[in-house]
């Protein structure tokens, strides 16, 4: 374990020594860089609502769910449809036959309860297939006629069947319990059926709007806005489909309940991570989705209440804000292709609380806020900390460099820092006479001979010029004339071989450069004896 520890620790050691280059930990000093600005600016537009904005994901989700539950509403509400018409056939041509048999007409049948006993066993047996068949809450029929016209409400009063589902349910039953909310007691007994707790006798047509039209003149089936039953606390929406002759008279209608608990239990309130999605049936007035006359499915955890009515207050790219006298919804609609009284459109819609949405939308920008600031001050303390380790050695190798304290064997980590003290110390060595060009070598050695051939007198002015001063300067500091530092001049320039004072300052740099400037000083003791000797011979 130990030599293992020893063996890391001098892995580590070489890691930190290893020479890295200045282009690499710059580069990765402004990365660090760009990536704390990125976040800086991804940070301002997550606080404005920038590119991260939650609108589009709560609209994708709304849209799945509309898309879903609208599909299941048209389906549901097709199939409904498509028993009223078919018990609308064949109970027209049940009556028809049957008014053909006994020679009567529809409005013969008033006063008369055995004939109308009669049609009721019909209307029965054809409305107890189609509620087990179609799996509505209740299936009804009546004739455009009463068993007693002298009662009070006789005109509003009309004689029928009302079938219904002793439980509601939104699971499928094969063998539903059903009970007789309107019809003859003969009808329960002969059948077993219990009479509902607001049994009644006949059914009231007056809280069904379009039904005088039916009368007056051959139209369509169409959907009637919710409603409630009377002296009960359920509500239903009804599909009437009228009943005529094969020559137009009208007999009746029939129809299909759609019960508010069976629809509450059918669509249940869907859990999303902006809050619990709500479906809605209603028909639309004016832009604003009269859930009054509609339905809802499953409310909880959404505050809605059946009895509002949602006015559109604000839309935007994705969806629609709608209001109502306790909160504010977001949602979408999209048209549902059923036929309304009176023309009424209707509309299937999914609707998400606002608070609860908003609260979500404030912690996932909080939440992502939290992560982009979490990243920048790691990018900032990142690039930090690679300035005091990288960037700030190199500014102080800099200023050492500057201040001529660097060398060649420094241990700055960086191998440009290094290799330009070793060429700045080679700069500043004068060169040795092996390290000069050959032909550099003869030039200096000839320029030195002829040195040594000036008499004591051109040696003095010769010296002058190499301790840096200018032609004008010699006279005064030899104190001689011009002419004789011209004439001295001119033999100078002779035996150097050299035609200016130019060219002399040129060789005069060039040795001092080369740190040879030695090689034209003279022995002061050689210039005496031969000057005395000179003088000797004269």
């Amino acid at each position: 374990m130990a030599n293992m520890l020893k063996e890391l620790e001098k892995l580590l050691s070489l890691a930190l020594d290893r020479k890295v280059t200045m282009h690499r930990k710059l580069m990765m000093y402004l990365l660090c860089l760009i990536l704390a600005a990125l976040g800086i600016l991804l940070l301002l537009l997550t606080a404005i609502g920038g590119p991260l904005k939650a609108e589009p994901q709560i609209s994708q989700v709304m849209e799945n769910q509309l898309s879903s539950m609208s599909d299941k509403v048209s389906e549901e509400l097709e199939t409904y449809t498509g028993y009223g018409l078919q018990l609308s056939r064949e109970l027209g041509q049940d009556i028809e036959d049957f008014l053909d048999e006994k020679g009567v007409s529809v409005s013969d049948l008033n006063d008369q309860p055995e004939l109308l006993l009669e049609i009721q066993k019909m209307m029965y047996s054809e409305l107890n297939t189609t509620i087990r068949l179609g799996r509505s809450s209740g299936v009804f029929a009546m004739v455009n006629a009463t068993v007693n016209t002298q009662i009070t409400g006789a005109d509003k009063s009309r004689c029928g069947v009302y079938l219904r589902l002793i439980n509601v349910s939104s699971n499928v039953i094969l063998s539903p319990e059903t009970i007789l909310f309107r019809g003859n007691t003969e009808i329960a007994r002969e059948n077993g059926l219990e009479l509902h707790n607001r049994w009644n006798m006949e059914l009231d047509v007056e809280g069904l709007p379009g039904y005088q039209g039916l009368e007056q003149s051959e139209t369509g089936y169409y959907w009637i806005s919710r409603m409630s039953l009377k002296n009960t606390w359920e509500d239903v929406i009804l599909l009437l489909v009228p009943m005529y002759t094969d020559t137009g008279e009208f007999l009746g209608v029939c129809g299909i309940e759609l019960n508010a608990v069976h629809f509450s239990m059918e669509y249940p309130a869907t859990a999303s991570p902006y809050g619990s999605m709500v479906t809605v049936i209603a028909p639309v007035e004016n832009g604003s989705l009269r859930l009054d006359q509609g339905m809802a499915g499953n409310t909880e955890g959404t505050w809605l209440d059946n009895a509002e009515s949602l006015s559109i207050i604000e839309r935007n790219a994705y969806y629609s804000t709608y209001r109502s006298p306790k909160c504010d919804y977001y949602g979408i609609q999209m048209p549902l292709e059923i036929p309304g009284s009176g023309g009424q459109e209707w509309a299937v819609a999914v609707l998400i609380p606002r608070e609860s949405c908003d609260q979500y939308i404030l912690r996932n920008k909080a939440c992502i806020m939290g992560v982009i600031l979490g990243f920048t001050l790691i990018m900032i303390v990142f690039a930090w900390l690679l300035s005091k380790k990288f960037v700030r050695p190199i500014l102080e190798s800099f200023q050492d460099i500057r201040e001529g304290q660097q060398t060649a064997h420094g241990n700055y980590r960086f191998a440009e820092l290094e290799e330009l003290c070793r060429w700045l110390e080679k700069k500043g060595k004068s060169p040795e006479a092996a390290d000069l060009p050959p032909n550099m070598v003869e030039l200096f050695e000839h320029f030195a001979g002829n040195v040594k051939t000036l008499t004591p007198a051109e040696y003095n002015i010769f010296q002058y010029y190499m301790n840096g001063y200018e032609v004008a300067q010699i006279p005064t500091a030899a104190c001689i004339s011009m002419s004789t530092v011209k004439k001295h001049n001119g033999n100078i320039y002779r035996k150097l071989e050299i035609s200016s004072n130019d060219e002399l300052m040129m060789y005069l740099d060039l040795f001092r450069r080369c740190d040879c400037i030695e090689k034209l000083q003279r022995d002061e003791m050689a210039d005496a004896s031969e000057t005395e000797t000179g003088k000797q011979m004269n």
